[in-house]
């Protein structure tokens, strides 16, 4: 696989022990997640997840929500057992991770550097629905919308409760595991790397110029047949949305906490 790209963040090498909170987050047990088999809890089609509107601009809804006009640096938020994800690196460099909500595209709400190895917990208001995709601050901080990647799409229900997936209907740029944290031991997403022997018809390019899977929906709604199918083979509809007739690959979380891991991509 092709290394990702790398950005250092400016102050973080020097500083993040002074800027991070500390934690004794444990670092998740992978394969102990992944041993859990699909039958052993509840998965849903879409349950009670808002996802991403694909509409024209006039039709977008927001659900009273006013996109950021400038983004949210963190190192770590503290965490008081509320809402939120766990976003472990397992790279092995700093990574960037940048939360978009639903159809506010060009700024990220927040955005956060994860060391290699190192887990952070970011904290989300009640209402919140959208996404984090991994990047660097030259294209996800530069005003413009950049869909092509790998999309962990979660959002909260009236009740406290989370909903997430791991989406490849954008495209794809690396694997995310996304597990419950409600002890249901609910998971869905894939480690493995599929881009590297991905065939040439099912990959696009990147704003950055990293080669990635492409988008498997096109926005009028027709099917992108290379690496959609690429994608049911390798990894499959029970696990991702390879496209939005597949599969169920949503799960719930009754108290509205995550964790994700992230291993190597093309950012």
């Amino acid at each position: 696989m092709a290394a990702a790209a790398t950005q250092e963040p400016d102050v973080a090498t020097t500083l993040v022990n002074w800027l991070a909170p500390a934690n004794n987050i444990t670092a998740p047990d992978v394969n102990a997640i992944k041993a859990v088999p699909q039958d052993h809890f509840k998965s849903y089609q879409t349950g009670g997840l808002v996802r991403q509107s694909l509409k024209s601009e006039g039709s977008k809804s927001k659900r009273d929500w006013t996109c950021s006009t400038s983004p949210i640096l963190t190192w770590g938020d503290g965490d008081n057992g509320g809402k939120g994800i766990f976003i472990t690196n397992t790279d092995n460099d700093w990574r960037g991770f940048y939360a978009f909500h639903n159809n506010c595209d060009t700024i990220p709400y927040k955005y956060i550097w994860v060391a290699a190895g190192a887990t952070q917990f970011v904290s989300f208001p009640d209402g919140w629905e959208g996404r984090i995709q991994r990047g660097v601050d030259a294209t996800m901080l530069n005003g413009q919308a950049h869909w092509l990647g790998t999309w962990f799409e979660f959002s909260w229900d009236a009740n406290g409760w989370g909903w997430s997936d791991v989406s490849l209907i954008r495209g794809c740029d690396g694997p995310v595991l996304v597990n419950s944290q409600d002890g249901s031991g609910a998971w869905k997403g894939f480690t493995q790397d599929i881009l590297s022997n991905a065939p040439s018809n099912a990959l696009d390019t990147k704003d950055d110029g990293q080669r990635v899977l492409a988008a498997t929906e096109f926005i009028g709604g027709a099917i992108n047949t290379p690496p959609r199918d690429w994608e049911l083979q390798q990894v499959g509809s029970q696990y991702v949305y390879v496209d939005d007739s597949h599969g169920s690959p949503v799960i719930a979380s009754t108290n509205g906490r995550f964790g994700t891991t992230w291993p190597a991509g093309r950012a």
